[in-house]
């Protein structure tokens, strides 16, 4: 990474005191890897989909993963977050090595992913759909029943899913049924269940599928201000590269399985390797900036 990328992800994270995620800054290292892969490797039904890939995630930045069609993105993502769970090669969470941990264990130390296909309860309303994602939430279980209490809980978490939807500019749709959501506010309404859980990190699987020309801008304001605001880090697989371009800190690059390079999109584009793997080999870069 360069030294201009470093002190703007610098700047940002000076932008950050105060946010509420899974751990306040005083309690987080400055600086450092959120994201470590140290050679992961998948393989299914005889398919190489994941081929010896390494690469990190800064705390605070926001990343992203490109590539063509069966590039692997998604498979990776399944690895880092614990759907996949029989790759070799290791995964490290802001230190911590999650290796082999299943999807709930990863959700809970605090990566939580959202898919391509965007997942919302049709029968519920916008607040007990993202009520799902709060922590700590008394009355799960009998003790906690029997103990009391839990009214005042629900009331105060309530209280942070209003809030939550009134920052993501959905809070008119609170008592909406998830089956009457347009694609926009269907990525909205997951996305705040998603910081409901209080995460160090998202992956977000192709974030803007299913959204319209005119929510994307809206959804686009909204991601970048996880970083700016909230202090998170984020991977993000997306295959609109004028949005990648827009809110990436840096860009890694897959095709085949593996990691092809990683820098600015104004790097990628000079990248022979890159248009070659978006294009063929007589690609050039006009024709990667104009995909």
């Amino acid at each position: 990474m360069g030294k201009t990328d470093m002190s703007l992800i610098d700047r940002r994270r000076q932008r950050r005191r105060g946010a509420v995620t899974g751990a306040t800054s005083s309690e987080r290292p400055e600086g450092g890897a959120m994201l470590r892969l140290d050679h992961v490797a998948y393989s299914y039904g005889g398919v190489q989909a994941v081929r010896d890939v390494s690469l990190e995630v800064s705390r605070g930045e926001f990343c992203g993963l490109i590539g063509p069609n069966g590039a692997g993105k998604s498979t990776l993502i399944d690895c880092i977050s614990g759907r996949a769970t029989s790759y070799s090669g290791a995964v490290h969470i802001d230190g911590e090595e999650v290796t082999g941990w299943g999807l709930q264990r990863t959700a809970e130390f605090g990566l939580v992913r959202t898919f391509q296909t965007s997942r919302v309860f049709s029968r519920l309303s916008v607040v007990s759909d993202v009520l799902v994602g709060a922590r700590d939430q008394e009355g799960t279980t009998v003790a906690s029943a029997i103990r009391g209490g839990w009214r005042e809980n629900e009331r105060r978490h309530v209280a942070d899913v209003v809030s939550m939807l009134d920052r993501f500019s959905i809070g008119h749709v609170a008592n909406n049924l998830g089956s009457e959501l347009s694609g926009g506010q269907r990525r909205l309404v997951e996305l705040s269940r998603a910081i409901l859980t209080r995460p160090r990190m998202l992956l977000l699987d192709e974030p803007f599928a299913g959204v319209s020309p005119v929510a994307r801008k809206e959804l686009a304001r909204h991601l970048r201000s996880l970083c700016e605001q909230d202090g998170l880090t984020v991977l993000m697989v997306e295959h609109r590269l004028d949005l990648v371009e827009q809110l990436c800190d840096r860009i890694y690059v897959m095709a085949e399985g593996t990691i092809l390079a990683c820098g600015s999109m104004a790097e990628l584009r000079r990248n022979s390797s890159v248009t070659s793997a978006y294009l063929g080999k007589s690609a050039s870069a006009d024709r990667l900036a104009a995909e």
